[in-house]
């Protein structure tokens, strides 16, 4: 059986402006004896970064970023990059965040070999309109019909 235990809030916002507004919805990744966390760090206006910072334990922050790790540098994250997630395979950091330009949240992937620096890879979901979702969700091929079995109750 798991046992799991609240050990309270680890990170919380700060003066720096890149979080002035909140930190939140983390990804996390240990390596040895260091744990690194990538979160949504979010400015006035509601714009969002990726931060980082580590820990020596659950609760002890060795170091944090005073800015982002990652920003909006193209037109489809110009609102934020939100949500990362992020795994290893390989020898390679794979970082996946949400991309949002204003109107469309898309999934985007960045990778890295070091945790420093990293490479932007863009959007790496389809992208299709409203009415083509509308059409596959609503039954229209067998993924559809997938979808309803799953997610009627």
């Amino acid at each position: 059986m798991l046992k799991i235990t609240k050990l309270g809030i680890i990170l919380t916002k700060t003066d720096n402006a890149f979080e002035a507004e909140g930190v939140l919805n983390p990804a996390v990744i240990k390596l040895d004896n260091t744990i690194h966390i990538f979160y949504r760090a979010v400015a006035k206006g509601n714009y969002s970064t990726i931060g980082y910072c580590n820990l020596t334990s659950p609760m002890l922050v060795q170091s944090r970023n005073i800015s982002p790790l990652l920003s909006a540098e193209a037109d489809y994250e110009q609102h934020g990059l939100e949500d990362p997630r992020i795994v290893l395979i390989d020898g390679i950091y794979y970082l996946t965040y949400t991309a949002y330009d204003g109107i469309n949240a898309l999934g985007a992937l960045a990778t890295s070999t070091d945790l420093i620096t990293w490479k932007k890879h863009g959007i790496i979901v389809a992208q299709i309109t409203y009415d083509e979702f509308f059409s596959l969700a609503n039954g229209v091929n067998d993924e559809g019909k997938k979808y309803e079995r799953y997610n009627l109750f």
